[in-house]
C-alpha cells in the first residue's frame, strides 16, 4: 500500500520544480518584453512597418472569427481574394491572440499573445525533457534555459518580425505527438495523433520558413537514425538485392536511376554541356532523359517479370494513419490559402536573397581562429561550441562512449558546419546559392539565416537524447550540465524588445470616428501632411496599414494593401506619388468598381468618387 506521506512528498517536489521553472521563464520573458515598463502598456511592439502589419494580421484573424468571414481574404487589395497568401498566415498565433483580445487593445493583445506563445513553448519543451526523455529536473531545466536564453532564439529582430518566434510552437506540437505515442490504440491517442499531424502541416500556413526548416532537420534526424541504428542491416539488404540481379537487370536499374537523376538536373538547372574526348555533349530538354528512364524501367519490368514486381509494405499503425489524415487536412488548408499566391509569385526577386546573405572577405583571415570568428554570421555561436565539444569528447577512447553515439555526434558536427555556412557568401561561392535553393521548397526562402532558430531547438533536443542514452553514465551527465551552465552564464543574452507604436497616436490617427458616406462600398486613402507622415520613415507602408486597420474597424474593404507580395497589376504604393491617383483610377476601371470612396485620414471623412451601380 502506498504511503500517503510519500505521495505528498512527490507532489511537493513536482510543485516546487514547476514553480522554479515558472519563476525562471516568466522572469526572463518579463525582462525581454519589459512588461514592468509603462511602454509595454501604452505602446505596441516594434515600429509602424512590419510589426504594425503583423498586428493587423492577428487583428484580421480575430475579426474573421467574430464575423465568420473568409480568413484567407483580408479586406485589402480589394476586390482581389485570397490575399492572405501574399505573406505569412500566422494562423497558430491566432488562438492566443483571440484569447486575450477581448480584454486588451490590439497592440497589447499582440504583445501578450506573443508572450504566452513563448511561455507555452518553454513549458512544453521542459515537459518533453522531463516526461518523455525522462531526464532529471536539473538537466531538463538547463536544456530549456539554454534554448530560450540564446541570442539566436530571442533577440531584437523577433520583436520586429515575430514570425521568427514560431520555433516556440514546435515543442507543443512535438509534446502532443509524443503523448499520443505513449498511449494504447484508443480514441484519445488517435485524436492526439491527428491533432499533431494537423498542427505540424498547419505550421506551413503559419510561417513557411519555420515549417520548412523544421522539416529539414526532421529529415536529417531520420537519415542519421536510419544509417546509425540500421546501417549494417540496410547495407546488407542492398548488397544482397544487388547480388541477386543479373547483369541485364543491373544495367537497366542503373540506367533508370541515372536517367531519373539526369531528368531532375535538367528540369531544375536548365541543362548543361560537357566535352568527352573532344566531343561536345549538351542536354537542355528534360524529356529526353525522362524517356530513357522510363524505357529502362520498362526493360527492368520485362526482365524481372511484371507479376514478380511488387512492394511489400505493411499497413501503417492506427496512430500513424491518424497522423497522416491530420497532416492531409493541414496540407489542404495550406494549399487553399497559398496555392493561388504561389501560382502568381513562385519566387522572390534574386536581389532579395542576395541582400540577406552575409558577405565575407577572405583577405581578412589571418589565421584559423580569425576564420572561425569571421564565419560566425549569427548572434552567438554557443550551440556550435556545445556540439563541437561534446563530439570531440565522445570520440576520445578513454571515455568509452558507444559507437552509435559517436556516429550521431559526428553527424551533428557535419550538420552544424552546414548550418554555419548556409548564410555566408565568399566572393561568388555560396552553399545556399549553389545547392540549397534548388531543393524543393527552398527556392521561396529569401532569408537563409532563419535556419538558426530551428537549429537551436534541434541542438537542445539532440542534447536531451544524448543525455538519455547516457543514463548509466552520471559523470558524463554532470559534465554536460556543467557545460550548459557555463554557456548560460558566460554568454548571457541581454536583448529586450522595443516599443514604438503609441496607443494614443493610433487612437487619434486610426481609431477615431470617421464620417463615412453611406454610398461607400470600398475606399482608398489619400495623401496627408508631413506631420502625419512623421510617424514612420516608411511612409507608404504607414498609409497602407492605417487604411487596412480602418477597413477592419469600419467593416469596409480597402484598395490599399501591404504584404511581401501584391496582386498582379496593383501599384497603389504611395499616395504622395504623382501617379497614385491614376493608378487608383486604373485599378477601379480594371475591376469595374462602384461606390469607391476617398479617405482623408486627417479630416476623418470618406467621400464617394465613383457612383454606386
Amino acid at each position: 500500500m502506498t504511503n500517503p506521506l510519500q505521495i505528498d512528498k512527490r507532489t511537493a517536489v513536482k510543485v516546487s520544480h514547476a514553480a522554479i521553472l515558472l519563476v525562471v521563464s516568466l522572469s526572463y520573458l518579463s525582462y525581454v518584453f519589459q512588461i514592468y515598463h509603462h511602454l509595454f502598456w501604452t505602446s505596441g511592439l516594434g515600429d509602424w512597418i512590419d510589426p504594425y502589419f503583423i498586428n493587423y494580421l492577428l487583428e484580421h484573424w480575430s475579426h474573421s472569427i467574430s464575423t465568420f468571414s473568409d480568413p484567407a481574404s483580408p479586406p485589402m487589395y480589394y476586390p482581389v481574394q485570397k490575399t492572405l497568401g501574399y505573406s505569412h498566415g500566422l494562423i497558430l498565433y491566432a488562438p492566443f491572440y483571440v484569447a486575450v483580445r477581448p480584454f486588451f487593445h490590439p497592440f497589447q493583445a499582440y504583445s501578450l499573445s506573443l508572450f504566452v506563445v513563448m511561455e507555452t513553448g518553454i513549458l512544453c519543451l521542459y515537459l518533453i525533457f522531463r516526461k518523455f526523455f525522462e531526464l532529471s529536473f536539473i538537466e531538463s531545466l538547463l536544456l530549456s534555459v539554454f534554448f530560450f536564453t540564446s541570442a539566436n532564439v530571442i533577440n531584437k529582430s523577433v520583436g520586429v518580425w515575430s514570425q521568427r518566434a514560431s520555433v516556440f510552437l514546435i515543442p507543443p506540437i512535438l509534446a502532443i505527438l509524443l503523448a499520443s505515442l505513449g498511449r494504447r490504440d484508443n480514441p484519445p491517442r488517435l485524436i492526439l495523433s491527428a491533432i499533431s499531424g494537423f498542427l505540424a502541416t498547419l505550421l506551413f500556413t503559419h510561417d513557411f520558413y519555420s515549417a520548412h526548416f523544421a522539416l529539414f532537420f526532421v529529415v536529417l534526424f531520420l537519415v542519421a537514425a536510419l544509417f546509425v541504428e540500421g546501417g549494417p542491416s540496410v547495407a546488407r539488404r542492398i548488397s544482397d538485392a544487388w547480388k541477386q540481379q543479373t547483369l541485364a537487370t543491373r544495367v537497366a536499374g542503373v540506367g533508370a536511376l541515372s536517367g531519373a537523376a539526369w531528368t531532375c538536373f535538367v528540369w531544375k538547372f536548365g541543362g548543361g554541356q560537357v566535352r568527352v574526348l573532344g566531343l561536345k555533349i549538351a542536354s537542355q530538354d528534360w524529356r529526353r532523359p525522362a524517356v530513357l528512364a522510363l524505357a529502362c524501367v520498362g526493360v527492368l519490368a520485362w526482365l524481372r517479370g511484371g507479376r514478380r514486381i511488387k512492394v511489400n509494405l505493411s499497413a501503417p499503425q492506427p496512430w500513424l494513419r491518424a497522423f497522416i489524415l491530420g497532416a492531409i487536412a493541414g496540407s489542404i488548408v495550406f494549399l487553399w490559402i497559398y496555392l493561388p499566391a504561389y501560382r502568381e509569385h513562385p519566387s522572390f526577386p534574386e536581389q532579395d536573397l542576395l541582400n540577406s546573405l552575409v558577405v565575407r572577405d577572405p583577405s581578412r583571415w589571418t589565421g584559423p581562429f580569425a576564420v572561425i570568428r569571421d564565419l560566425g554570421a549569427y548572434n552567438t555561436l554557443r550551440s556550435f561550441k556545445l556540439v563541437a565539444l561534446l563530439a570531440a569528447a565522445a570520440w576520445i577512447p578513454w571515455f568509452n562512449i558507444d559507437r552509435r553515439i559517436r556516429l550521431y555526434c559526428l553527424w551533428a558536427v557535419v550538420v552544424s558546419v552546414v548550418v554555419l555556412m548556409i548564410p555566408l557568401r565568399v566572393h561568388d561561392f555560396s552553399i545556399w546559392l549553389m545547392f540549397f535553393r534548388h531543393l524543393p521548397g527552398f527556392g521561396v526562402i529569401r532569408d537563409p539565416t532563419r535556419i538558426i532558430y530551428l537549429y537551436e531547438l534541434a541542438v537542445v533536443l539532440a542534447a536531451g537524447l544524448f543525455l538519455m542514452r547516457l543514463r548509466r553514465n552520471p559523470v558524463w551527465r554532470i559534465c554536460v550540465c556543467l557545460l550548459l551552465l557555463f554557456f548560460i552564464v558566460t554568454e548571457h543574452n541581454r536583448d529586450v524588445f522595443n516599443y514604438g507604436r503609441s496607443v494614443a497616436v493610433y487612437r487619434r490617427s486610426v481609431a477615431a470616428p470617421i464620417d463615412i458616406d453611406r454610398a461607400c462600398q470600398s475606399f482608398y486613402i489619400k495623401g496627408a501632411s508631413d506631420q502625419y507622415m512623421s510617424r514612420s520613415p516608411n511612409r507608404w507602408s504607414l498609409f497602407s496599414i492605417d487604411a487596412m486597420f480602418v477597413s477592419l474597424n469600419d467593416a469596409l474593404p480597402t484598395l490599399n494593401g501591404y504584404s511581401a507580395w501584391s496582386p498582379e497589376g496593383w501599384n497603389l504604393l504611395h499616395p504622395e506619388e504623382a501617379d497614385y491617383i491614376n493608378e487608383v483610377r486604373r485599378w477601379i476601371g480594371k475591376y469595374g468598381l462602384k461606390g469607391v470612396c476617398e479617405f482623408d485620414i486627417e479630416a476623418r471623412t470618406m467621400r464617394v468618387v465613383t457612383a454606386r451601380q
